[in-house]
């Protein structure tokens, strides 16, 4: 099925079993500054899972570099016994391991090394925001000594290879840049000159690790902004660099912090977006290349490479939420995969608020091995534990695709309420621990409130989620009963020995005084359910800042409505900053017509009137003349079933929603928490 796929492929010395790369990000598990358990079980899983090339990164090479806290000092001599435990985990399995070594320059700042950042030039960066010290002659050879210092620590730490990074967050790249170079002397000007430094690190590493060691670099294709790298340019240093003799691979990207929106993609970016550049390097080279970004499902991948438009694939996100996407679609157990819908809540936007990395679908992230955790069950009534339960896995062929979880030693009969994210998962968990379950749900089709976000403006990913974990209660013939409104008598005549609940929540339908009800005042929930009409001229009271809001909002000017947005908050959407999905959301909006007033807090609604004020001046604010107003403004828990039966059953639990309204990631979370520890 996937015959390119798995073809082995020789990356300098080290031939790699496949051409799946599990491509470098940020974890944020790093303590003190050293590689610890949690990243050993981290990578070791996603090798066990099937990929050819695991790469590593958060590596800081120099004291003076050090963009955030947790990373792995990797000029300390002491990271070569941590090294050795990763990269022997790693090679439990057929997979290789490379590191790959990065000087930031001024895409930092010195918050954390009280020392001024390096740049080719003084120039801020766009995100951080610090001036940089324009680099002398000896803080080149200070940083060329980096690199190699920290390249030959990672060969004797027992990694294969090497990946010297050039792509959006690096010195090299910045020296490369024409938008970030502005030298006048040997460094700076022409091509040749701004190549300068990258040469010298490339020659540097080279001689540090010998002839028998793989050494690739990750390269900046395209910058995609004015008076930037362009891929003309890029091919030129691509050429430049194989030319040396002491490269053996090429792992292209895309983007810098001038548009994260690429580097940090959406489901709202194209799939596969950095192909034409990956492409045309390609054809410029002879030496392996590495097609990275937004390649999610084993068909794209295969298709690259049956095209011959890069050599090899790099996926990140995929194999966060599905470890076992290589050895599933080798197996061509495609059906099973749990494929990543791109909305960057658990990954991107917990990294760029300094939380460790998580995933919205799998609550596994992080926590591959620590052993199994749970509260004493000697209380017959249960409301969740309080941290994640992971038994030990019995590894299943070389991938361990189909391990399940340990199983329990005394069979319950579990009877989940709600079929929404957290019943789902609370009940694919359990069945997987050997449990008899049944899961019931009230309305006609499973999914709760992920249903409702999937019909969202190009929200329509989200609908994955529940294909799949659908897909997997059928496997495992869990018996789903929709249309049933779940009662107190009728839990009590079951009579299951454990009840789990989650029944979700309801949207606020009254969070401020005044006298308004539907048609003229609707929820986001009646506007996505279409059961009620929405006038022409619509104002949408935004108080939570998400997709929620947003997308919903997209959706009514796609029907050609006028919408005029307010909140309280500094920005609409300000919650998508973190996700990288604020910039393209915004600019959409308001290429449809959709009008921004923030800084107002609603203090009334009077049928289609708003009587707002100015939370700097007090001012009153009005809002009339509107035909619909749509109201997102919170969420009440839908925990009165909980409520009823305490006391009543001998276990009891809840998850999701019904505990308190948060996002997916905790739906997902809890429900597994409470799955596993029955």
């Amino acid at each position: 099925m996937f015959e390119h796929l798995f073809n082995p492929i020789a990356f300098g010395k080290v031939t790699l079993p496949n051409r799946i790369c599990f491509l470098v990000h940020r974890t944020n598990f790093a303590q003190g500054g050293r590689l610890n358990d949690r990243h050993v079980a981290y990578y070791r899983r996603r090798a066990r899972g099937g990929c050819g090339l695991v790469i590593v990164g958060d590596l800081s090479i120099h004291p003076n570099d050090r963009p955030w806290e947790a990373m792995i000092e990797a000029y300390n001599p002491q990271v070569v016994q941590d090294y050795q435990q990763l990269t022997g985990a790693v090679h439990e399995f057929e997979c290789a391991v490379f590191a790959q070594l990065n000087y930031y320059g001024f895409q930092s700042s010195g918050a954390i090394t009280r020392h001024a950042v390096w740049g080719p030039s003084a120039v801020a960066d766009i995100a951080f925001g610090e001036t940089a010290k324009s680099m002398e002659a000896e803080d080149m050879a200070v940083v060329t000594e980096a690199f190699s210092l920290a390249a030959g620590l990672a060969r004797e730490g027992g990694f294969d290879g090497i990946e010297i990074d050039m792509g959006h967050e690096s010195l090299l790249r910045q020296f490369l840049s024409p938008l970030s170079n502005l030298r006048q002397d040997e460094y700076g000007g022409s091509v040749e000159n701004r190549m300068r430094l990258a040469l010298e690190v490339i020659d540097g590493v080279r001689r540090s690790v010998g002839e028998d060691f793989s050494v690739g670099i990750r390269l900046c294709g395209d910058e995609m902004f004015w008076g930037a790298i362009t891929t003309a340019e890029s091919r030129e240093f691509a050429r430049a660099f194989e030319g040396t003799g002491k490269v053996d691979f090429i792992n292209v990207c895309v983007g810098t912090y001038y548009n994260l929106y690429l580097f940090m993609a959406s489901m709202h970016t194209a799939a596969g977006f950095t192909l034409g550049t990956v492409e045309q390097i390609k054809r410029a080279v002879d030496i392996p290349v590495i097609a990275g970004h937004q390649i999610d499902i084993p068909w794209m991948a295969e298709d690259i490479l049956a095209k011959k438009q890069a050599h090899a694939v790099g996926v990140i996100r995929s194999l966060i939420c599905d470890p076992d996407w290589p050895e599933k679609a080798r197996r061509g157990e495609v059906d099973d995969i749990r494929y990543c819908v791109r909305d960057n809540q658990g990954c991107i936007g917990r990294i760029n608020q300094s939380k460790t990395l998580g995933c919205i679908q799998n609550p596994s992230v992080g926590y591959e091995d620590l052993g199994p955790k749970v509260s004493n069950q000697s209380s017959p009534l249960k409301t969740g534990s309080s941290t994640i339960i992971n038994h030990p896995r019995p590894e299943s062929g070389q991938g361990g695709a189909s391990v399940l979880l340990q199983q329990s030693s005394i069979p319950k009969r579990v009877m989940v309420i709600g079929a929404g994210p957290a019943g789902l998962e609370a009940a694919r968990a359990a069945r997987e621990r050997g449990h008899e379950v049944m899961v019931y749900e009230r309305e006609d089709v499973v999914g709760g409130q992920v249903n409702l976000a999937a019909k969202g403006a190009g929200r329509e990913g989200m609908a994955q989620i529940i294909r799949y974990l659908r897909g997997a209660l059928e496997r495992f013939g869990v018996p789903v009963l929709t249309g049933v409104d779940v009662t107190e008598d009728l839990v009590l005549e079951r009579d299951p020995e454990v009840v789990i609940v989650a029944t979700g929540s309801r949207p606020d339908t009254r969070p401020v005084p005044g006298e308004y009800s539907p048609p003229r005042v609707l929820t986001v929930r009646e506007v996505i359910e279409g059961r009620l009409p929405v006038g022409d001229k619509v104002l949408f009271i935004d108080e939570s800042g998400g997709h929620c809001a947003t997308a919903t909002a997209e959706l009514l000017a796609d029907q050609g409505k006028r919408v005029d947005m307010i909140t309280s908050a500094l920005f609409v959407g300000v919650e998508l900053a973190p996700v990288g999905d604020f910039y393209l959301t915004r600019q959409r909006l308001l290429q449809k017509g959709v009008t921004f007033t923030c800084d107002v807090r609603v203090d009334e609604i009077d049928d289609s009137t708003v009587r707002a004020r100015d939370i700097y001046t007090n001012e009153p604010v009005l809002f009339e003349g509107y035909h619909t107003v749509v109201i997102d403004m919170g969420r009440r828990a839908n925990d009165r079933l909980y409520h009823e039966l305490k006391g009543r059953v001998r276990e009891l639990y809840r998850a999701g929603d019904c505990v308190a309204p948060r996002g997916i990631d905790m739906a997902v979370f809890e429900g597994r928490r409470v799955g596993e520890g029955l």
